[in-house]
């Protein structure tokens, strides 16, 4: 599966976008995912300098791929409290999704993911139900929902 029960975090203490990429890119290092969380990270980092991945609705999608990224997966991130997620966005981020994408992989899958989710939280009733969910188990089942 995409997406792990290790890779959620539903409490997030950091508001902090740097903070937020590293520590999800870590747990897809410890679940074997990611090589290279260093590189990583960098690519995704690189990214976030050419635009925003803040998409609206409390939603950002940072999103990384390389030779580093050892199987596709998904993070994600909820904070209790909306924050702004860099200078250029204008409402505050409270869903986090870290997509990391294989080299090999990288034109098509890449694309079909973010599709996917930007397609299902585009609904008001998945981002409440992300919003509301209480553990990890109910993350996991939403997502699939949304064709993850």
């Amino acid at each position: 599966m995409i997406i792990h029960e290790s890779l959620i975090e539903l409490d997030l203490k950091s508001k902090n976008k740097t903070e937020i990429i590293e520590n999800l890119a870590r747990k897809g290092w410890e679940l074997g995912r990611i090589r290279d969380a260093a590189e990583f990270t960098k690519a995704v980092f690189d990214r976030e300098a050419l635009f925003s991945t803040a998409i609206g609705y409390g939603i950002a999608i940072p999103h990384g791929k390389g030779s580093f990224v050892e199987e596709p997966f998904i993070a994600f991130a909820r904070s209790q409290e909306a924050f702004f997620w860099d200078s250029r966005e204008e409402n505050g981020v409270r869903l986090i999704f870290l997509i990391g994408v294989p080299e090999e992989q990288a034109s098509d899958l890449h694309l079909k993911i973010l599709a996917n989710i930007s397609r299902g939280l585009m609904k008001e009733s998945y981002r409440r139900r992300l919003e509301q969910a209480e553990d990890a188990r109910k993350v996991l089942e939403i997502v699939e929902e949304m064709g993850l």
